[in-house]
């Protein structure tokens, strides 16, 4: 269709167009080149103001991705006018409005091009423009007008890649932007956006809510179909229980003319009800039979100073490593921690054996001791670096050595004995079954399956290996067997440590999150969103009931109830 017909089919109505009586915001621009999070970019930015800001009351904040092109009264969006119309009909709160352009690198060399900075900015996955937006531009903002703080107060759009940025940003920090407007969004294979319906199919649902805009004229290209992307989001945010609208049209492309036309609409419903809060929905995703409605992480007080390995005895008694003081904390039911053992430094990690002794790692002295109900401690095994521990019923112990590229078999009577991983020597690596052996840095181990198989995760790999164990302890029939979710850009996306439910399936600690498995077939079946933005490093079941899910940072100690299903899924 010609220009002229797709305006025709998609005219601006009244909210569009200045009206008589409205009063009218003002524009402010300024310029943003000294980001810590994009270093060496520049950006303009535009502020719009409401006539009727009050500087005694907070604003509600719209930030808009590709800022000028979305405001200047040549494009079609109009988004100040229609700003004004809004406001002054009460149909949208009050609200400070932040257009952003993307940044530009200036060329340090006169007369070469500099480097556009929008796809590494809008299309990458991860938090690195949510907190550009929180670290920076909203203070710098905040500096000059009265912004709300909450992100029920607060929505983001974009389009195209903006429209994955605006998202994304959202997605990463629902406490900063719980409202989303995204126009032809690019969910596709640019730069990993595509992935994003399979993660918010996996992940505990966020209190969003959003409005997804695209066409049947929408991109086709190299990464995508635009129009069947936004569909596959919607219909995981559908699926995850989400507070999602849409508007599709058949002659809709990749432009200005149906998003610009449905915006005011869009808009409206993004804030209806407005204060209530957004909420998370209610959906039959696999991780909703684990986690409870109302639940959340909480910090686990106490006067323990780090929080690093993690054990739980067959009562359900939390025990806790703290590097800072030397210490390990039990806690007795859901209390608080308490110290059990003294000068016990360095501990890694920490297991139970099945006669109820606490077996502890500390590399830095190269051994692993055990403590007994008492918390005597007596040097188990010498010259080892362990960064994981787990046992079978029978009492065979499985130990890795990252360092070493070791993974140790343990026998009751203390013999041990090297199990194969990567050959020696340069050599081809070893086969237990279909698949070569390929774990570089064996770190979290656990037994599984009643005590015949074994997970073993790679500190520099993404997969986590299964292996049966033989009757001897030794392990055959090696399978990269759990792919967890790995954030984009994420450097060590190795797991940090397992743990195994009361009835049998798995909790993965990871840096995107704690990730379920079930007991069969090797598939990560939920996600449930970290409550640090450090780096996971322990995980435990534990509490009456075992129906306490607990997991440290190193620094700090969370738990949360949840439920323990049979099963994940089916």
């Amino acid at each position: 269709m010609t220009p002229e017909e797709l305006a025709v089919e998609f005219p601006l109505g009244p909210d569009s167009l200045p009206q008589p009586g409205v009063p009218q915001g003002r524009m402010d621009k300024f310029t943003w080149a000294t980001s810590r999070i994009f270093p060496g970019t520049t950006r303009d930015c535009w502020i719009y103001v409401p006539a009727q800001y009050d500087a005694a009351k907070p604003a509600c904040v719209f930030v808009v991705q590709d800022g000028e092109g979305h405001w200047t009264p040549e494009r079609r969006w109009r988004i100040p006018t229609i700003l004004d119309n809004l406001i002054h009909q009460r149909a949208i709160p009050l609200m400070i409005g932040i257009f952003i352009n993307p940044g530009v690198i200036p060329p340090s060399i006169p007369g070469v091009a500099p480097r556009i900075n929008r796809s590494f900015e809008y299309d990458a996955l991860g938090d690195r423009y949510a907190r550009f937006l929180i670290e920076e531009i909203l203070p710098e903002v905040g500096r000059r007008y009265n912004l709300a703080q909450d992100g029920n107060s607060r929505a983001i759009m974009g389009g195209s890649s903006g429209a994955m940025c605006a998202f994304n940003v959202a997605w990463e920090r629902p406490d900063a932007f719980a409202r989303v407007l995204s126009i032809v969004g690019s969910y596709t294979a640019m730069r990993n956006g595509h992935t994003m319906p399979a993660l918010v199919r996996l992940t505990e649902p966020k209190p969003l809510r959003v409005f997804l805009e695209s066409g049947a004229n929408d991109f086709k290209i190299y990464a995508g179909d635009w129009y069947v992307a936004n569909q596959d989001l919607l219909s995981a945010l559908r699926y995850s229980g989400y507070d999602v609208s849409h508007a599709w049209a058949q002659h809709a492309g990749h432009d200005d003319y149906h998003g610009s036309s449905i915006f005011p609409g869009a808009l409206r419903w993004l804030w209806q009800d407005y204060p209530a809060p957004v909420r998370a929905g209610k959906s039959s995703q696999p991780v909703m039979r684990v986690v409870r409605a109302g639940e959340a992480w909480q910090p686990v007080g106490g006067e323990y100073p780090s929080a690093s390995a993690l054990a739980v005895n067959a009562t359900g008694e939390v025990f806790l490593a703290s590097a800072a003081d030397e210490c390990i904390y039990r806690i007795a039911g859901d209390g608080v921690p308490q110290v059990w053992a003294k000068r016990v430094a360095q501990v890694a990690t920490m297991a139970f054996g099945p006669d109820g002794t606490l077996y502890a790692a500390q590399p830095g002295h190269r051994r692993v001791v055990k403590l007994n109900p008492q918390g005597k401690m007596e040097t188990w095994l010498k010259h080892i670096d362990a960064a994981g521990i787990s046992f079978t019923p029978q009492g065979n112990a499985y130990v890795s050595e990252p360092e070493q590229q070791k993974l140790w078999l343990v026998t009751p009577d203390g013999e041990r004995k090297a199990q194969p991983l990567n050959a020696e020597g340069g050599a081809a690596p070893q086969k237990l079954g279909a698949d070569p052996v390929t774990i570089s840095a064996p770190w979290a181990v656990q037994v599984f399956g009643g005590g015949g198989q074994l997970l073993v995760s790679d500190a520099h790999g993404v997969a986590t290996w299964v292996f049966t164990i033989r009757p001897d302890g030794t392990l055959t029939e090696a399978a990269p067997f759990f792919r967890p979710v790995i954030l984009d850009g994420e450097t060590t996306p190795g797991v940090t440590a397992i743990a195994l439910s009361p009835t049998g399936w798995l909790a993965f600690a990871t840096t995107a999150g704690v990730q379920l498995g079930m007991k069969s077939g090797g598939l990560i079946t939920g996600l449930i969103p970290s409550p640090s933005p450090e780096r996971l490093e322990s995980i435990a079941f534990g509490g009456a009931g075992f129906n306490q899910l607990y997991v440290s940072d190193g620094r700090r100690l969370y738990r949360r109830k949840i439920q323990v299903p049979d099963e994940l899924w089916g």
